[in-house]
C-alpha cells in the first residue's frame, strides 16, 4: 500500500514519530512530504532549511526502520497526492481537514478517494498536545516533558 504523510518535521518530536510509526506500520511504500521553507515559514517564523529538516528525517528513518525514505518537497498543502496514485494518507488532527480537501479534489478529477488514517495527538506531561510551537517556545521538550 502506498502511503502519504507530511509535515514540517522541525523539531522532530514524538507526535511526528507517531505519524511515521503509523505510516510504516500500514504501508510498504511511504512517501514523506516535507514542507518547503516558504510554506513552513508561513506558520513558524524560525525553521531550519528544508535540506536540513529532510536530512534529519532521513537519518531518523534510516536508523529506526532501516530503509532509505522517499522524501519530497511540499510547495503547497496538497503535494502530489491529488494527482498521483496513493492508497492512504496518515494525518494528525491539525491536518485532517486537508486530507478531506484532498479527497474532494481527487473526486473532482475522477480519482478514488484516499483512506484517511487519523493519528491522535501525542500528549505532553500537562495533557496538552506536543507541538513544534510549544517546543520552540520552551514550554516542553520533544518528548513532551515540561521545561
Amino acid at each position: 500500500m502506498k502511503v502519504a504523510v507530511g509535515g514540517t518535521f522541525e523539531p522532530l518530536h514524538d507526535g511526528h514519530k507517531a505519524l511515521l510509526d503509523k505510516a510504516f506500520s500500514i504501508g510498504d511504500e511511504i512517501v514523506i512530504g516535507v514542507t518547503s521553507d516558504e510554506m513552513a515559514r508561513k506558520r513558524i517564523r524560525s525553521v531550519l532549511p528544508f535540506e536540513i529538516r529532510a536530512e534529519n528525517l532521513r537519518r531518523y528513518i534510516k536508523r529506526k526502520y532501516g530503509i532509505e525514505p522517499k522524501i519530497i518537497k511540499l510547495e503547497d498543502k496538497y503535494g502530489d497526492v491529488v494527482e498521483e496514485d496513493y492508497d492512504c494518507i496518515v494525518v494528525s488532527p491539525e491536518t485532517h481537514r486537508v486530507a478531506l480537501e484532498i479527497n474532494e479534489k481527487r473526486r473532482e478529477i475522477g480519482r478514488a478517494p484516499l483512506r484517511i488514517v487519523l493519528v491522535p495527538h501525542v500528549l505532553a506531561e500537562d495533557g496538552k498536545p506536543i507541538s513544534s510551537t510549544r517546543i520552540k517556545s520552551g514550554e516542553i521538550d520533544v518528548h513532551g516533558r515540561l521545561l
